[in-house]
């Protein structure tokens, strides 16, 4: 469940997810005509077909810088709140909508809300096991302590968190089948632009550090 921090972002936010779902749509269309014809296209009618492709997508693009202007224009808030639940506790935390902009104020949203993050995460760290993300070993996952992650939160400028709660189905030596659940809640440190803290190119100026409790060791 989400809200928008500014209610006039329902309609911008959903206006930009169709355009953006039919600039997908579109390209579909391209590339399947494309290989339908594989084969039968001379050098002209492929440079036609890349460029027509090339403007649909300028044309996506487009669109959606307009309504971004208008957004920014208005100072309407890119930040959506959403619920974060786990067993019988629940913590609403902000984070920046994917299809928004940060306008003023936004990143202070974010930074105001990490003192909701640790509580709803130092309640938890008590029942399950803690691991940090490492893309430079070949593990991935280290095994880590409370006081590194906190460490990691008092350095960083807001926290992003979400669960995960699923139920796995794994062949046992026997041949049946045994239901396996797996428990498991993520919290990102983040820094930098909210915009760019996703991309690897703006890393160090930008990203995240991400931990995870859970009761199985990560695989990933």
């Amino acid at each position: 469940m989400t809200r928008f921090q500014d209610p006039r972002a329902t309609a911008l936010a959903q206006q930009i997810d169709q355009i953006n779902a039919t600039g997908w749509e579109s390209a579909c269309d391209l590339a399947l005509q494309q290989h339908v014809a594989k084969g039968g296209l001379s050098p002209v009618e492929a440079v036609l077909r890349f460029d027509i492709f090339s403007k649909k997508a300028q044309d996506t693009a487009d669109k959606r810088q307009v309504l971004w202007t208008e957004q920014v224009n208005q100072n309407i808030s890119g930040i959506e709140w959403y619920t974060v639940e786990y067993g019988s506790v629940t913590v609403e935390l902000p984070r920046l909508c994917e299809e928004l902009r940060l306008v003023p104020g936004d990143k202070e949203i974010l930074m105001q809300s990490k003192p909701m993050a640790l509580d709803f995460l130092a309640y938890w760290n008590l029942a399950f096991k803690l691991w940090r993300y490492n893309r430079e070993t070949e593990s991935r996952w280290l095994s880590s302590q409370w006081s590194q992650f906190y460490a990691e939160y008092m350095s960083r400028e807001w926290v992003e968190v979400w669960t995960e709660d699923e139920v796995y189905q794994i062949l046992l030596p026997d041949g049946t089948f045994q239901d396996k659940p797996t428990f498991a809640i993520n919290a990102c440190c983040c820094w930098g632009n909210p915009e760019a803290i996703h991309r690897t190119a703006t890393y160090s100026e930008a990203g995240s550090s991400w931990f995870q409790w859970n009761n199985f060791t990560p695989w990933r």
